[in-house]
Formats: C-alpha cells, structure tokens, sequence
C-alpha cells in the first residue's frame, strides 16, 4: 500500500503538471517527487501521456480520454494502488 504523501502526489500530478496548484503545493510535490523514485517515473509517464495529447492539437484532454487514462494507468500499477 502507498504511503499517504505518494497517494496525494500521484492523486494531484495532472494540477501539478498543468500548474494548477498553489505554489507551496508544487514545492512539496516537487520535493516528493525528487525522495520518491516510484512517483518521479509516474510523473514522468503522465508528463509524457500530457505532450503526445497535446500533439492532437488540444490544449486539454477530453474528460473521458482522462478519465480512461488514469484508470489504466492505476490498474497497471504494480501496487494496484488506486
């Protein structure tokens, strides 16, 4: 089971991606995100998932394409963690 820190960074990486935090959020998942080599790669897959949307020629993803995402992703996680 996930730590609470890792499942509240991994719960607001798209907002801390997209800069939608307040800026002492982004230090502290940013700091997280440098201690935890599991969140740093799921960060990295979700920067990455957010450029090729972007290549579609979309500033955002479409609400269902999201939510179809996330849920593939966290049902690949190795933890199974949701």
């Amino acid at each position: 089971m996930p730590k609470p820190e890792c499942e509240e960074a991994l719960d607001r990486l798209f907002e801390y991606i997209d800069h939608e935090l307040p800026e002492d959020e982004i230090h502290q998942i940013g700091e997280h995100l440098k201690q935890c080599a599991p969140c740093e790669a799921e960060h990295k897959i979700n920067e990455k998932i957010k450029r090729l949307v972007n290549r579609t020629g979309h500033d955002v993803a479409p609400e269902d394409l999201r939510a179809r995402i996330l849920t593939t992703i966290r049902a690949t996680r190795p933890d199974g963690a949701t």
